[in-house]
């Protein structure tokens, strides 16, 4: 994986710089620390969720887009057919975003995905086959940015995390990709095969998800993760250095001190909406006038520069 260090005093100029970074460090693991507040956009790292936003998400398109932009990395979502093949997908089931429904990725064959098609972000079918992992990685190979990649299928066993870990390291030698996950067992499992490499846990807010769905009657009074120092390094001791948290801005605001106590851990923080841009940028300038810290990255919907001049 490929070492990428933020000087907590340092106040560097977002574009491009995590791209020289990358280009002069590709040895060891990715560790990124929240930041003092700053100009710009705070050093933070800004991610494309699952592409660029004008193309289907998790599309081949939408990576090359986000890549070919102003944007550090991309985040995407990795699942496996039917006989382990890595290929990109978010949901359970496939009938939100392709021409399938009623199915599971891991139903599927490597012929049958082939023939399946993305629906763009409005819904409407279009003639674009979802990628393989591999589609992906072949786009990334000329690419010093980011691929943050995460595992979404639910956890049995370490076979998932060993044959992602494999492709990633066949398909990126370079090391420019970290991978994530909501079930902490995915992380431990991907610590065996790459012991050095930075791995981010992604805490749900089901607060934040309920008042996204409006199915739940009273969403405000279930119950909101509560990120404390001994959760902290529990998630140290379960899953070794470098890892860090991928939290909802909802959970953020509710515990902004979550940025301090994760910096005195040296522990990254990105944060990402279930709503839009607008919600997520005034959250992170409520927390930041109120802590003087901004996280390490986030996981943005729209434009990145658009994004900055919001935080700003």
């Amino acid at each position: 994986m490929a070492t990428v260090l933020l000087d907590p005093e340092r106040k560097p100029a977002r574009r491009g710089w995590a791209s020289r970074v990358l280009a002069s460090a590709m040895a060891a693991a990715l560790v990124l620390t929240s930041l003092p507040a700053a100009a710009d956009c705070g050093g933070m790292v800004l991610h494309a969720h699952r592409g660029a936003p004008e193309h289907p998400e998790n599309s081949l398109a939408g990576i090359k887009a986000a890549l070919q932009g102003s944007w550090d990395g991309v985040e995407i979502d990795l699942q496996q057919l039917r006989d382990g093949t890595p290929v990109l997908h978010h949901d359970l089931q496939l009938g939100r975003t392709t021409s399938i429904q009623n199915r599971a990725v891991g139903d599927l064959d490597a012929t049958a995905w082939r023939e399946v098609r993305l629906k763009n972000r409005k819904g409407n079918l279009t003639r674009e086959a979802p990628p393989f992992m591999s589609d992906v990685m072949a786009s990334m190979k000329t690419s010093p940015k980011l691929l943050n990649a995460e595992i979404k299928q639910a956890y049995s066993n370490c076979g998932v995390a060993e044959r992602t870990v494999r492709a990633m390291h066949e398909g990126l030698p370079g090391g420019q990709w970290f991978l994530t996950a909501i079930e902490r067992n995915h992380l431990k499992c991907v610590r065996q095969f790459d012991p050095a490499g930075y791995v981010g846990l992604i805490v749900l807010d089901f607060q934040s998800l309920a008042i996204q769905e409006k199915r739940v009657r009273n969403p405000l009074n279930l119950r909101q993760p509560q990120i404390d120092a001994r959760w902290m390094d529990g998630l140290l001791r379960e899953v070794s250095p470098p890892v860090g948290l991928h939290v909802d801005v909802h959970t953020l605001e509710a515990q902004p001190n979550l940025l301090s106590l994760a910096r005195e851990r040296n522990m990254p923080v990105f944060t990402y909406s279930l709503s839009d841009d607008q919600r997520h940028t005034a959250v992170l300038k409520k927390v930041a006038a109120k802590t003087q810290l901004w996280p390490s990255g986030a996981i943005v919907d729209g434009d990145p520069d658009a994004f900055c001049r919001a935080v700003r």
